[in-house]
């Protein structure tokens, strides 16, 4: 919200917040199970975003007059079971407690420049239902084909194969360095139309996810080069913890074991302790860590019709 105010005061700890007018913006929608579920006014997380959410968003974009190039991403991960993973099409991948999984993406739209959204909205909430489709049915259904018409067995039956993960075991880290590769080399052939590159995260959650140590430590590299801005935006209630925050799994921090290092890395759990193989026989334990580099805000505005005071009863005692 921008409040106009006559006079503010600015300390060491304030954070100075430039947005640019005409910037390549990338909106990733995780698809997980939250989203079907219902909030606690009664609307679907999935209506929220096409409803209440992207609407005002527009809506301010085109009072302000701005000119951005928005590409806008489904985002989802299926995990699958051990008896499935003969099935499931394409290669998996395990997470640090074993799990097979496998992560989908798909555009909606690719940058472009549109002063009327609403034809994209309809379309995105018909893509929610036909992605959910499409990772857990029609993808494994061609694969199965695909397999089928180069050998002389025959097709497995169809069915559905995994399960959407929940929100804090998204592919967000993934989902970043995707949006991250084509702004590496943005000082060749420069677009002079356009002034910075930001991505939005449209997330049911609660800003918390389980991520991987390794990866973590490359997307915060990397968007610190690169100095990029992204912004969560989360359409649950606020928790009574510290968020955003990443959990992840690694050793203890120990500069004697770690090859001297020393500095104040040498004892944060993200740059410090040792993470290939050979761990010298040392604990795996979890740790807690805070992404500042991220900025997260709730979207918590309910689209319910006016109250009406002919429909409400007051309770009489007797």
């Amino acid at each position: 919200m921008c409040l106009q105010v006559s006079a503010a005061y600015v300390s060491p700890a304030t954070k100075i917040v430039y947005r640019s007018l005409s910037a390549k913006i990338t909106i990733f929608i995780q698809v997980c199970r939250e989203l079907w579920e219902f909030a606690g006014d009664g609307e679907r997380y999935n209506e929220k975003i096409v409803h209440s959410y992207l609407p005002a968003l527009f809506d301010k974009w085109k009072e302000m007059n701005t000119n951005h190039i928005v590409t806008i991403v489904l985002i989802s991960r299926v995990f699958y079971d051990d008896t499935e993973t003969d099935y499931a099409a394409g290669p998996l991948r395990q997470d640090d407690e074993g799990r097979w999984y496998k992560d989908f993406f798909k555009v909606i739209t690719d940058l472009e420049v549109l002063y009327d959204w609403r034809p994209t909205l309809v379309s995105l909430e018909d893509s929610f239902w036909a992605f959910q489709r499409d990772i857990l049915l029609a993808h494994h259904y061609h694969r199965a084909n695909l397999s089928a018409s180069t050998s002389s067995d025959d097709p497995d039956p169809v069915r559905l194969v995994g399960r959407i993960s929940y929100a804090h075991d998204g592919p967000l880290l993934e989902a970043l360095n995707l949006a991250l590769k084509p702004t590496e080399t943005h000082y060749i052939d420069r677009s002079l139309t356009l002034t910075g590159a930001s991505t939005i995260v449209i997330t049911p959650g609660t800003g918390y996810y389980r991520v991987s140590k390794q990866l973590l430590r490359l997307t915060t590299t990397r968007i610190l080069d690169q100095g990029f801005a992204l912004d969560l935006v989360s359409l649950a209630k606020p928790p009574l913890h510290q968020t955003p925050i990443f959990c992840f799994k690694g050793a203890e921090p120990d500069a004697r074991l770690d090859g001297g290092k020393a500095g104040s890395r040498a004892f944060d759990p993200l740059w410090g302790g040792r993470d290939d193989a050979d761990m010298g026989g040392r604990e795996m334990k979890t740790f807690w860590w805070e992404p500042f580099w991220m900025q997260i805000s709730f979207w918590d505005r309910q689209m319910d019709l006016p109250f009406r005071k002919d429909r409400w009863v007051h309770a009489r005692r007797h």
